[in-house]
């Protein structure tokens, strides 16, 4: 890869070119903590917190089970409901729809 700037080589998975100091592609979008749409058993939080830490779907689900009942059923659920109601729910996506164009005839 070359920097659009000073043209030099550099590496491809660089940030900034090392030479100018320039930025090189494109900044990487941060990370939400969102409960996915699709996903989701109950409300979807276990989905959400296995993608914001990159661990498994069925791994969060068993280690809140565990935690649940290890802590006392009423502070698992507690916690599991006040998560619902903090954490936000990924948005809907609508399909953008074609305008209609009249056919010539």
């Amino acid at each position: 890869m070359y920097c659009n700037a000073c043209g030099k080589a550099i590496a491809e998975d660089v940030r900034f070119c090392s030479y100018c100091g320039n930025v090189v592609g494109f900044a990487a979008a941060p990370k939400r903590l969102m409960r996915p749409r699709a996903e989701k058993k109950i409300a979807g939080v276990c989905a959400g917190l296995a993608h914001y830490y990159d661990l498994d779907v069925t791994l969060v689900r068993i280690l809140c089970i565990f935690l649940t009942l290890a802590t006392g059923v009423c502070p698992g659920i507690a916690t599991y409901l006040l998560a619902w109601i903090i954490v936000p729910s990924e948005p809907e996506l609508k399909p953008v729809l074609a305008a209609q164009q009249p056919l010539a005839g």
